[in-house]
């Protein structure tokens, strides 16, 4: 979203970006208010750069009525990007990873160190792999290993958090074994 007539570089009015969107539908006014100006150079007294706003309020917006919606825990990835889990369903959030034996712990684990991290369908994966050591003296060995994936999908709803996690489980049996879960805490 956007004003037609406005170019990369331009500074916007706030009020212009908020009525703007309220024309289509959507609530962006909490959001923008409480920006800073983001770019050297950008005007105080309401105007911002528009890139930063306009990468902000391009992403869609949800109502987030739904008890499902309400925030279980959230925290910022390896990239700062901030990820939450919400309360969910049986088919997503907190809800659906219960069926999958994953802790709470092992989900910011996963986002903040992982192996792998890309974009598939619109939804960050992150791909980390848990370890069961034996120590003995000085040096250690890994005795068991398996990846713990989380899917997470960033659309931003109407609290300014994404929709956040809508799946983490075991690659392979899907339903992560106990000793996986203590690893992860």
């Amino acid at each position: 979203m956007g004003l037609a007539d406005s170019e990369v570089g331009d500074t916007v009015p706030v009020v212009d970006l908020i009525e703007n969107a309220e024309e289509v539908g959507q609530d962006i006014q909490d959001e923008l208010l409480g920006a800073e100006p983001e770019e050297p150079g950008a005007q105080s007294g309401g105007e911002f750069a528009f890139p930063a706003i306009a990468r902000r309020a391009s992403l869609p917006i949800k109502t987030a009525a739904d008890p499902a919606y309400s925030i279980y825990s959230q925290w910022w990835d390896n990239k700062y990007i901030k990820v939450a889990v919400r309360n969910g369903t049986a088919t997503w959030g907190w809800q659906h990873l219960q069926k999958h034996n994953v802790s709470l712990a092992m989900l910011p684990k996963t986002t903040k160190f992982p192996r792998n991290r890309y974009l598939e369908n619109g939804s960050l994966i992150y791909v980390t792999p848990a370890n069961q050591y034996t120590c003995w003296l000085a040096s250690c060995r890994i005795d068991r290993t398996m990846d713990v994936k989380v899917v997470v999908n960033p659309t931003r709803l109407n609290d300014g958090a994404p929709r956040g996690v809508i799946s983490a489980y075991c690659v392979g049996p899907t339903v992560c074994p106990t000793w996986v879960r203590q690893v992860g805490g």
